[in-house]
């Protein structure tokens, strides 16, 4: 092996360390590598950007906004409707419905919009059914991973693979190369749901109130600010006693007036009581320094949580593409960059309560904000958030026959040819914004910038293996190795690799890591690779065993009330099955010779 490749290895190793670990974050490792590559000329400048152009990258970035587009209409939520009609009371039958819907629907759109539609309905369905979200969530999760394998444009791993094949001098796949496969495994993953899984799954119930969920109300208490107080003349923002104990103001109440949701910029008056989120531990810390004086009775505000005049309650879920993960936030300044208070926040099924504007948020944690109106109703519209419930969002359902006909449109053009998957999609993503379906700044706001700096940043390390030879000598390797094994062995170690890999990294990575190597072990085998490449496509997307290999599991972790190794008694053996099943049939249905 040459110096090249030895340092490509090096970097190929750290990567997938520093990828799995999430040590730093998954895009700046990505560029980290580019530019590696760059500075040791182990690739070209152009081959090193050219990942961003790469058809996959731009098709996946069009896919963001279509999804968005479709999320905003609301023609999700009317699906969700039907499957409740249809499926009526039966528990089993309601279980099937969602997993075929959510099925279906990630075959063509990006299952994490189709999930996040999904979540607040399967609440409805639970207080409606008096039943636990738990038994629902995470076989949604699990169909929608399922679904988008069963074709080109249901996941960005299929995507990917195809455009690293076509890189590597091989046909691109269609749109339903991967059906053959992809529907035997869904099917089977839903009766194992149905059959075996839904006996594994918890049932954990969830506090109907949104205030006990969090466990607020021993959290709230009015204070009554003294006039030799050290708070008096300070603004809220300025009130560094309230800031070090992160105790949040609420309301104020003034003269007999109610000030609801004061701003940063509003001054703190001798006599005013203040309604404060905080625990008494804190403020008896605090109370002799600042002149206050506790009074955790709440008779002032008798029906506070239940004021529907201008302030509401939204309970939300930091999405995997949050700007808001790795921050604080205090570092943010939350309250006054978005014009609402975090009140409360969960993770993995827990509530954290102390130095809550501290805590540093990571992608799947729960807030519970207060604030006006008319700020929460933007929340969907944010990449930030996905919205749980407790809230009525409007929709543009006037525009969802453009809607329906621009994506059945495109389904169309990639079947019959007539057009590239990358065009199609492309221009299905312009008339969105043509016809009014969503604007440029929401078509903007809806393309998650992590994912596709990462595709664009990561792909370059495709580019310096093939320069350097190093796929094929790590295939050699492996060919040594196993001596004179069946290649089908090799169809299920790319298979369990792939998977491994998949649960402590994204699935893209996966793919880029290990597209390559598949490609040469089959060409030094003498061997087809696209038995090698369905193998690692597949078990990309089985992440099943944990909450943080794949973003859907993510999404339902908490607002689910699950436990880390719920996925892992539900996820283990639907690995397995699927393992056994792709091992026995991708070698039939794409012969290796």
């Amino acid at each position: 092996m040459t110096l090249q490749g030895i340092i490509i290895l090096v970097l190929l190793v750290v990567t997938v360390v520093l990828f799995a670990t999430e040590r730093f974050r998954l895009d700046y490792v990505a560029l980290s590598v580019m530019m590696v590559l760059m500075l040791f000329g182990l690739v070209t400048p152009n081959q090193a950007v050219a990942g961003f152009a790469n058809p996959a990258t731009v098709t996946i970035a069009a896919m963001f906004v279509i999804s968005a587009g479709i999320q905003y209409t609301g023609v999700l939520d009317m699906v969700g409707d039907w499957v409740v009609k249809l499926a009526g009371t039966n528990q089993q039958l309601l279980m099937l419905m969602l997993m075929l819907s959510v099925a279906v629907l990630s075959s063509f759109l990006l299952n994490t919009a189709v999930v996040a539609v999904f979540i607040p309905l399967v609440f409805r369905i639970a207080r409606d059914m008096d039943m636990a979200p738990s038994r629902l969530l995470i076989p949604v999760s699990f169909a929608a991973m399922l679904g988008g394998t069963t074709t080109l444009i249901g996941t960005s791993t299929n995507l990917l693979v195809s455009t690293l094949a076509e890189n590597a001098g091989l046909p691109p796949f269609g749109m339903l190369d991967f059906a053959p496969l992809g529907i035997i495994i869904l099917i089977a993953g839903i009766l194992y749901l149905l059959l075996i899984g839904r006996h594994l799954l918890p049932d954990r119930e969830i506090a109907p109130e949104l205030v006990d969920r969090y466990g607020l109300r021993k959290y709230l208490s009015e204070v009554l600010v003294l006039p030799d107080s050290v708070l008096v003349g300070q603004t809220l923002a300025n009130a560094e006693l309230l800031k070090r104990y992160d105790v949040s103001v609420l309301d104020i109440l003034r003269n007999g007036r109610a000030i609801r949701m004061p701003s940063a910029s509003r001054t703190i008056r001798a006599h005013d009581i203040l309604l404060v989120k905080a625990s008494v531990e804190q403020l008896m810390s605090i109370q002799a320094d600042a002149g206050l004086v506790i009074s955790p009775s709440h008779e002032h505000w008798p029906d506070f949580w239940h004021e529907q005049d201008r302030l509401a309650l939204a309970e939300v879920v930091i999405s995997g593409k949050s700007s808001l993960i790795g921050y604080s936030l205090q570092e943010i300044n939350f309250r006054q960059r978005y014009g609402m208070a975090a009140i409360g926040l969960r993770r993995g099924g827990m509530q954290l309560f102390s130095k809550l504007g501290y805590e540093t948020l990571m992608a799947g944690d729960m807030l519970l904000l207060i604030g006006e109106k008319e700020a929460l109703q933007k929340l969907p519209q944010s990449p930030d958030y996905l919205l749980l419930h407790n809230l009525e969002v409007p929709r543009r359902k006037p525009s969802w026959p453009w809607v329906v006909g621009i994506v059945v449109a495109m389904v169309v053009t990639i079947l019959l040819g007539w057009l590239s998957v990358m065009v199609s999609a492309l221009l299905a993503a312009f008339l969105m914004v043509s016809a009014g379906v969503l604007t440029l700044d929401e078509a903007y706001a809806a393309l998650d910038k992590r994912v596709l700096v990462m595709l664009g940043g990561i792909l370059s390390l495709e580019a310096a293996v093939q320069n350097s030879g190093l796929g094929v000598w790590l295939a050699q390797q492996i060919l040594a190795g196993l001596g004179d094994m069946q290649p089908w062995v090799l169809i299920a170690a790319f298979y369990l690799l792939a998977m491994g890999l998949t649960e402590a990294m994204s699935n893209q990575a996966t793919s880029v890591v290990l597209a390559p190597l598949a490609i040469s072990t089959a060409h030094t085998l003498g061997a087809n690779p696209t038995p090698f490449l369905m193998a690692i496509t597949f078990a990309a997307s089985a992440s099943f065993m944990t909450p943080v290999g794949y973003q859907t599991n993510t999404m339902v972790y908490s607002s689910g009330n699950y436990r880390f190794f719920d996925f892992t008694r539900v996820g283990a053996p639907l690995n397995l099955l699927l393992w056994v099943i792709s091992t026995v049939m991708i070698p039939i249905l794409w012969p290796l010779y």
